[in-house]
C-alpha cells in the first residue's frame, strides 16, 4: 500500500468515529504522525490549539499541503457544507508558520493524481519546501550586522554615517529537501538537507544582491519505535528553542541576547519513553564537532585548519533530558541540556610559543508553557563558560593567550517570549534576552552585556503567504568604557512566502 493511502485510510476512519470533542481522535491522530515525522511539532502545536471539531479538518489540510493526500481525497473527509468553502482550510490554519528547532526528516510523497511525485535517484520520496522571505529594514544606531543586527557597535566609532541606515534583501529565505527510504531492520530511513542564501556575497560592484548559499542542515536518521540514530549537520541538543521572528529567520532571534544555538556536524542518539498517554519523556546524547568559534572570518578560504577545539583531539559531547505532560489538549514541557568540549589556546608571548587549556562547557534550561489555547510562555536560561560557537559573548569568548580571559570567558543569561494567538490569522510575540559576561575575565573595552527588546505582529494572509511586522531594542555595554555604551534600534517588515 502507498504510504499516503495508509494515512488517508487513518484520516478518515478518525473522521468518522469522532463522536465528540472529548474523544479528540483527530489530536491523538496528528501525535501519530508527528511521532512518525509525517507532520512538524509546529504543526501537531496547530491541530491541538485548533477547535475540536475543526481538527479533522485542519490536519487534512495540513496533509493536502504536503502532498500526502489529493485535494479529492481530502474532500470525502470533509462535511458537504464545509466541503464547498473552498477557503476553509486557510480559515483553520493559525496565525504564523513557527519554524522547529530541530525539523523531523521526512514527508509523504505526492499521489500522482494530484502531481507527479518527485524521487530521488534511488526512488525514495522527497518533498521539497522553502520560504521565499523579503525584509525592508531600518536601523538607528551602528550594528555589527546590518540587516540582522545582534549587538551595537561602540558609540562613535563610526565617521562615515553607517550609524542610521536602510535596505532591502532576500537572503534570509531558505529552501530545503526533505526524503523518505524503506524501512530497514524496523527503522524508517529519512533525512533532510536545507540551504539558505546567507554565505555571503559575489566579489562584484553590484554583488550586493547576489547571495550564495550556506548549507543549515544536511541529515540522515533512522527512527524505530522509541529509538532513532542521526548523523550530519543538525541543530545542537544544547538549549534547542528559539523565538518566534521573521526579522531574525536566517539567525535565531535574541542571538547573542541570551539565546545559545548552532547547527553543527553531529552523531546523535535519541532515547524515548512513554510512562502514561499523556507523559512522555526523551533522552538525547551527542558526540559533536569540537569547534568553539574562533574561525577566522576576515577573509573567504577554502581551506580549514585546527582551531581551539579541534587541538583537544577529541569531540565535543553533548546530553538533554526533556518531559512533555499533556494538560486538556496542551503540552507542557522542559528541558535540562550540557554541553561540553576542551581545546588548546595557543598564542606567542614575546618569543615564547604557548598552549592553555580550554573547557567549553554549558548548562540549559528550556521551556515551553502554554497556560491557555492563545497564549504560550518559552524561553531559555543557561551558564557557561567558552560559548562563543554559540554566539554566547560572540567573537570574544575565548580570549588571546596572556590575557585573564584565555581560558574563556564565563556568561550566563536567557531569553523569555509571550506569545497570543489572537485568532487563526493574527499573533504577537513579546521577548527579552540577556547575554551577561563575567567582567572581572573581560578586557576594557569588551562587551560586557548585550540586551535586546523584541515585538512583532505577524498577519497569515493565507496558508503560504504571511506579512510580519517587528520592532527590536538593543543595549550593548561595553566594559570601564560607559561613554561607548550603544542604543540603537531596528524596525523590520517582512513578506514571507511558504512552499
Amino acid at each position: 500500500m502507498r504510504p499516503h493511502r495508509w494515512i488517508f485510510l487513518l484520516v478518515f476512519i478518525f473522521a468518522l468515529v469522532t463522536p465528540s470533542p472529548a474523544e479528540d481522535a483527530a489530536g491523538t491522530l496528528a501525535r501519530i504522525l508527528a511521532d512518525k515525522g509525517v507532520i512538524a511539532a509546529s504543526e501537531l502545536a496547530m491541530v491541538q490549539a485548533a477547535d475540536p471539531e475543526k481538527r479533522v479538518q485542519l490536519l487534512a489540510s495540513i496533509l493536502e499541503e504536503k502532498g500526502v493526500l489529493s485535494r479529492a481525497e481530502v474532500a470525502r473527509l470533509m462535511p458537504r457544507s464545509d466541503a464547498s468553502d473552498s477557503n476553509l482550510a486557510a480559515q483553520l490554519r493559525p496565525a504564523v508558520y513557527k519554524p522547529d528547532p530541530a525539523p523531523q526528516a521526512v514527508s509523504g510523497p505526492k499521489p500522482a493524481e494530484s502531481a507527479p511525485a518527485v524521487t530521488s535517484q534511488n526512488r525514495f520520496p522527497v518533498t521539497i519546501y522553502g520560504t521565499l522571505l523579503t525584509n525592508a529594514f531600518y536601523n538607528t544606531a551602528l550594528t555589527n550586522i546590518e540587516d540582522i543586527p545582534l549587538f551595537g557597535g561602540k558609540q562613535g566609532s563610526d565617521p562615515l554615517g553607517n550609524d542610521k541606515n536602510f535596505g532591502m534583501t532576500l537572503r534570509q529565505s531558505r529552501f530545503g529537501l526533505r526524503y523518505q527510504g524503506p524501512k530497514v531492520a524496523g527503522a524508517q530511513i529519512g533525512g533532510q538537507f536545507e540551504f539558505d542564501l546567507l554565505g555571503g556575497k559575489a566579489a562584484f560592484g553590484n554583488g550586493i544582491n547576489m547571495d550564495l548559499f550556506r548549507v543549515r542542515l544536511a541529515l540522515g536518521r533512522l527512527d524505530w519505535e522509541n529509538f532513532s540514530l542521526v548523523a550530519g549537520q543538525d541543530w545542537s541538543i544544547f538549549a534547542p528553542l528559539n523565538p518566534t521572528t521573521f526579522a531574525e529567520y536566517a539567525i535565531p532571534g535574541l542571538s547573542a541576547s541570551g539565546n545559545p544555538w548552532i547547527r553543527m556536524p553531529q552523531f546523535r542518539a535519541e532515547f524515548r519513553q512513554s510512562f502514561s498517554d499523556r507523559t512522555r519523556a526523551q533522552l538525547q546524547v551527542a558526540a559533536i564537532d569540537p569547534d568553539m568559534g574562533d574561525y577566522q572570518t576576515a577573509t573567504f578560504s577554502s581551506s580549514r585548519t585546527p582551531g581551539i577545539g579541534e587541538r583537544g583531539r577529541a569531540p565535543g559531547v553533548e546530553g538533554r533530558l526533556g518531559v512533555t505532560t499533556k494538560v486538556d489538549d496542551r503540552d507542557f514541557s522542559v528541558g535540562l541540556s550540557t554541553h561540553y568540549a576542551h581545546g588548546k589556546n595557543a598564542g606567542t608571548i614575546g618569543s615564547t610559543n604557548l598552549q592553555t587549556d580550554v573547557n567549553s562547557w554549558g548548562v540549559a534550561l528550556d521551556y515551553s508553557l502554554p497556560f491557555l489555547k492563545k497564549f504560550n510562555i518559552t524561553g531559555e536560561a543557561f551558564d557557561g563558560r567558552a560559548l562563543g560557537i554559540f554566539s554566547v559573548n560572540s567573537g570574544q569568548a575565548i580570549l588571546p593567550v596572556g590575557t585573564v580571559g584565555e581560558h574563556g570567558v564565563e556568561s550566563r543569561g536567557g531569553w523569555m517570549q509571550a506569545q497570543f494567538n489572537l485568532n487563526p490569522k493574527w499573533q504577537v510575540n513579546l521577548a527579552y534576552g540577556i547575554d551577561l559576561a563575567n567582567m572581572s575575565e573581560l578586557r576594557t573595552g569588551d562587551r560586557s552585556r548585550n540586551q535586546t527588546y523584541m515585538g512583532n505582529l505577524m498577519y497569515k494572509f493565507s496558508p503560504q503567504v504571511t506579512f510580519a511586522w517587528e520592532w527590536r531594542r538593543f543595549l550593548t555595554d561595553f566594559r570601564n568604557q560607559q561613554f561607548a555604551n550603544e542604543r540603537g534600534d531596528h524596525a523590520n517588515m517582512a513578506v514571507a512566502y511558504t512552499f
